[in-house]
């Protein structure tokens, strides 16, 4: 009986083994996929600010050169006028996407200056309106911040593209070493478990995997939608 008993002991202690470590190696799988994926975001990010420094050297400079060409020429012409006015825009069009790309903003001033900023670029232009809370109560480290500025710019297009909302609330705050991003709008909603993820959700669910970030979806047809975004430091 006593054999038996330990026997017993025995295959279940080697299974308890087996299982931690499984356990173990999945933990360090996991851990290893997520460093993956940081390092490709890391390399998107560097990407695109280098895509961001050729629309603004290249083809902004031209145009740049384009319309100071034009503007020294223009004359009482409706047509020659209206190439000016194209050329503007087009002007003016490029340097918002190079400042999307890639927003300077974030690195010199920091993450509570490029949200605010990334507000005012994105809604005011829609007359949606919106207020924007945030306190930090420290540095946040470039890679959260580009986190949290991404999650939120992602968030706001998708709203402004595909909501009708005519309200947006942006809460920031920060409590020890924990970060909390809400984003919530007063929007059409949709049934989150009858629609299809597109690019722009899918994007934010990689990013937060990514940085082992929680990421939640709330939203209801007719009852807006809310974001929350949770990160640790």
């Amino acid at each position: 009986m006593k054999s038996q008993q330990y026997d017993a002991t025995t295959r279940i202690a080697e299974i308890e083994r087996q299982q931690k470590a499984l356990r173990d190696r999945l933990d360090t799988e996991q851990a290893n996929l997520r460093e993956l994926a940081r390092r490709l975001w890391a390399q998107q990010e560097s990407e695109k600010a280098r895509l961001s420094r050729e629309l603004h050297d290249g083809i902004g400079q031209l145009l740049t050169g384009l319309t100071r060409r034009l503007q020294s020429l223009s004359t009482d012409n409706n047509e020659f006028l209206a190439l000016t006015e194209i050329a503007e825009l087009a002007l003016a069009d490029v340097r918002q996407l190079s400042r999307m790309m890639s927003p300077t903003i974030l690195d010199d001033l920091g993450l509570k200056p490029a949200l605010k900023w990334l507000c005012r670029n994105l809604l005011d232009a829609e007359n949606i309106d919106y207020t924007c809370d945030i306190a930090l109560k420290s540095d946040i480290p470039k890679e959260q911040a580009i986190l949290l500025f991404r999650i939120c710019q992602e968030a706001l297009v998708n709203a402004v593209k595909h909501s009708e909302a005519n309200r947006i609330q942006i809460s920031l705050h920060q409590h020890h070493q924990i970060i909390r991003l809400d984003i919530t709008d007063n929007g059409k909603g949709f049934d989150t478990a009858a629609v299809e993820k597109g690019i722009g959700l899918s994007s934010m669910a990689d990013r937060a995997s990514a940085f082992d970030a929680e990421l939640q979806l709330d939203s209801k047809p007719d009852l807006g939608t809310h974001i929350t975004l949770t990160v640790s430091l």
